[in-house]
């Protein structure tokens, strides 16, 4: 494809936005119609349509929705080593249009099918479109907040759209007299299909004026080798599908999938970082011998891997700890005796078990002119995993919006806000993203603001900021029991204030996050780094789905206003967490910005 525009003059832009970042902003825009669409509707459908309870939905909408951001870190790496983003989200998109599609002509027999699509299709979609917003500005520019900001406009905008009307119309609420009752979920998720297709050609037609920014990282390679790469690439998305159809119809499945995809995920990274940084043969954490890499890579499988199985048969299997034992034993054994060929004290083995500071910590010199990482560079990596790591947490209790918080919209709250009538799971779904639209803007003034005196707070205080505002909001979903009738419904305007109130701490987060993974990652390591700030959504989906099972759990068989109370508390419990957590934040604020250095 002929290039008629370079990176440097994409990166020169007068003004406050690139031209390219309003093409991207579009495609994201359908894109997340057709996604949180989907996904505003996946709960109720299990439910009210496949007849699951209201626990094992939950944990099916955690499972699924995992599964959709694990596959954004492996997205990232396919486009990272093989296809390019470019190419990556072309197939993405392909994929989500045919598991619409797949949904709209059968929801109830082709379900787990139709889903396994749009899986795989947002793992190869998501992370990529957001990695190539970051290369439209150069390394420093002051103005990527505000292009991450107006960027997440447009995430939101698709989301208050698509998930406003897809589930509306499959309730009813909306366009009831156009459409047929017996099609209403074949319609909503037709939506889904069609806005997919639009994002696509959007993207399409638009692409040249991205210069190389998101081309094959294969360009130095034979053609016919770099054809053969991708097409296998290709076949292999599509040979995994009946895969992911058996993991995610299973949830004991997707436990086994996240204790593995998480550890994997750092190991790779952690990898990429070690084969990038400069080669020092006085130190022993050199990767120069394969022995050596190949140690250290087991070191980290072989601990991360028993410490994540312990949290699931830890209870109920207490062999599987003594069987580790004889495990983490050979390794320390096999260790030693790596320290002895070294001629090195066998205390040396303790290192990589104790610190990853350490383990990664190399000289400052620079072997081959900027290829390698630097330790400023690693320091700011181990910052970047610091964010992920809290991240989490807030998406553990912020994506209770898609589970128990859509059955508590469903069956304990009123149709009214402010005297209109709406549909309360389409608020749910909804409200939260007109909000961002709304206030986005004003947010990222009130940072500039701040930051002209000097008195804005950095990366750190925000992420513990937006945990403040998500105690805050979980704290109203508490109070609406305070509101309800005898028949156990509440206040839907009251609902709608407590998710006013942590769009607040999503603006303190998400925008920012996906502009530090940028700043505080190399090139060479952007994709994967953004690949796992999406991981982290799929074990804070993960752990959404366990948490509002258990809710749901404890509710079963209860009356609908006794099942208010238990939803509420269960979200005050939430509200008592998420203050706990921005308040660990806040204290270790001091140490994570040193990481992070000159990065704000």
């Amino acid at each position: 494809m002929e290039q008629n525009i370079s990176l440097e003059q994409i990166q020169n832009f007068k003004g406050k936005y690139p031209k390219q970042l309003w093409y991207l902003f579009f495609s994201e825009m359908w894109e997340r119609f057709c996604f949180y669409g989907m996904r505003g509707m996946l709960v109720v459908f299990m439910v009210g349509q496949l007849g699951m309870n209201e626990r094992v939905a939950n944990l099916q909408y955690g499972a699924t929705q995992a599964f959709v951001y694990a596959f954004t870190f492996i997205g990232g790496m396919f486009a990272d080593k093989i296809l390019g983003y470019r190419k990556s989200l072309f197939w993405g998109g392909l994929l989500m249009i045919v598991g619409s599609v797949i949904l709209a002509i059968d929801p109830k027999q082709f379900f787990f099918f139709g889903i396994s699509f749009t899986i795989i299709g947002t793992g190869f979609f998501k992370p990529n479109i957001s990695t190539m917003v970051g290369q439209l500005y150069k390394e420093g520019d002051t103005r990527v907040d505000a292009g991450f900001s107006l960027f997440y406009a447009g995430v939101n905008l698709g989301a208050l759209i698509g998930g406003y009307i897809c589930i509306a119309v499959a309730n009813g609420s909306l366009w009831d007299s156009f459409v047929p009752v017996a099609y209403r979920w074949n319609y909503a998720f037709g939506f889904a299909s069609i806005v997919m297709v639009i994002s696509l050609l959007t993207f399409t037609q638009t692409q040249k004026s991205l210069g190389e920014i998101g081309l094959s990282p294969l360009r130095h390679i034979e053609k016919p080798k770099r054809r053969l790469l991708e097409i296998v690439t290709y076949a292999s998305s599509l040979v995994v599908i009946p895969i992911i159809m058996k993991m995610v119809s299973n949830t004991e499945y997707t436990d086994v999938f996240m204790f593995i995809i998480g550890p994997f995920a750092l190991m790779y990274l952690f990898y990429e970082m070690a084969s990038l940084s400069n080669n020092d043969d006085s130190n022993m954490f050199s990767f120069n011998g394969k022995i050596s890499r190949i140690y250290y890579f087991l070191c980290f499988s072989c601990i991360a891997l028993p410490l994540f199985f312990l949290r699931h048969y830890f209870v109920d299997n207490i062999v599987f700890v003594l069987l580790t034992l004889p495990l983490l034993w050979l390794l320390f054994s096999l260790g030693a005796k790596r320290c002895n060929d070294l001629g090195i004290s066998r205390f040396a083995i303790l290192i990589p078990f104790v610190s990853i500071y350490f383990f990664f910590k190399r000289g400052t010199a620079d072997l081959e002119g900027g290829k390698n990482l630097k330790s400023s560079e690693i320091k700011k990596l181990i910052a970047a995993l610091v964010f992920i790591l809290f991240s989490i947490f807030f998406w553990a209790f912020f994506e209770q919006s898609g589970g128990s918080l859509s059955l508590f919209a469903l069956n304990n709250l009123d149709n009214t806000v402010l005297g209109v009538k709406l549909d309360p799971n389409g608020v749910n779904n909804s409200a939260n993203s007109l909000f961002v639209i709304i206030f986005a803007a004003l947010v990222g003034l009130v940072w500039l603001w701040m930051s002209k005196r000097k008195i804005e707070p950095n990366t750190v205080i925000k992420f513990g900021l937006a945990f403040l505002f998500l105690a805050g909001g979980f704290w109203v979903f508490y109070y609406t029991k305070f509101f309800a009738g005898p028949d156990g419904r509440t206040s839907l305007g009251l609902f709608t204030f407590g998710w006013f109130i942590i769009t607040f701490g999503e603006l303190c987060l998400s925008p920012i996050g996906m502009s530090a993974m940028t700043k505080l990652s190399p090139l060479k390591t952007q994709a994967v780094i953004m690949g796992m700030w999406f991981l982290a959504s799929a074990y804070g989906q993960y752990f959404a789905g366990l948490l509002g099972a258990n809710i749901a759990g404890a509710s079963e068989h209860a009356t609908n206003l006794e099942k208010l109370n238990v939803y509420a508390d269960g979200y005050k419990q939430l509200g008592i967490y998420a203050l706990i957590a921005g308040v660990i934040l806040i204290l270790i604020s001091p140490l994570i910005k040193k990481l992070m250095q000159e990065v704000k």
